[in-house]
């Protein structure tokens, strides 16, 4: 289905922030961001991910949509993803990781992709390491996050990783899967798959 709203500023006309949606972010130094522009009722699970990614040092950045059904109608691309904190946030670290969410409700699969094909490689190779389903995305495809102009692609290497999650992966994270319940109700599987994505980041950043 073709987005509603061709960039965050029409969106934020259409919608009330703090009420319909919010923006969470935090700076760090440590030159690494975890991010999602398609959190909360969006691609559920993403905020979660963004979130306890970070460590301290860490930056992250959560576009959370609120609405109690029809939160997709607030899905902008993320090429057309502009709004200016994130922009910004992204913009100001070396490595980016952001969060997706695709629908297969039957496989638990992440599809990785992005510009950053050595640290696509290593988040590979970790997802390996533990179990965690994973294929590369081709750059053709729409979800593949190769474009130059994908917010996850503007870091000061002009390079990220962008993570489709499926439906089945993301909601095995959590005991209750609700926008109440998925913060306080985080499984194993969830700690297992970012400490999986945080050793790959951890890597790469010591060859920089």
């Amino acid at each position: 289905m073709a987005d509603l709203y061709r960039n965050f500023n029409e969106l934020s006309k259409a919608y009330k922030m703090r009420i319909q949606f919010d923006l969470r972010m935090k700076k760090g130094s440590s030159g690494v961001i975890y991010f999602t522009p398609h959190g909360g009722g969006i691609e559920a699970g993403c905020s979660e991910l963004s979130e306890f990614s970070a460590d301290a040092d860490d930056s992250y950045y959560i576009f959370d949509a609120k609405l109690s059904a029809g939160n997709a109608d607030m899905h902008v691309t993320s090429t057309n993803y502009d709004e200016p904190n994130g922009r910004r946030l992204v913009a100001q670290n070396d490595i980016a990781v952001a969060y997706h969410g695709y629908s297969d409700t039957k496989v638990k699969n992440t599809k990785i992709g992005g510009r950053d094909i050595e640290l696509q490689n290593l988040i590979g190779e970790e997802f390996t390491a533990v179990g965690i389903p994973w294929e590369i995305e081709p750059a053709g495809s729409g979800i593949a996050g190769a474009e130059a102009n994908n917010i996850v692609n503007i870091t000061t290497r002009g390079a990220g990783v962008q993570l489709e999650i499926s439906t089945l992966q993301r909601t095995s994270f959590f005991t209750t899967n609700t926008a109440a319940g998925r913060r306080n109700t985080r499984l194993p599987e969830f700690d297992n798959y970012i400490d999986a994505v945080k050793r790959a980041v951890a890597r790469y950043k010591a060859t920089l």
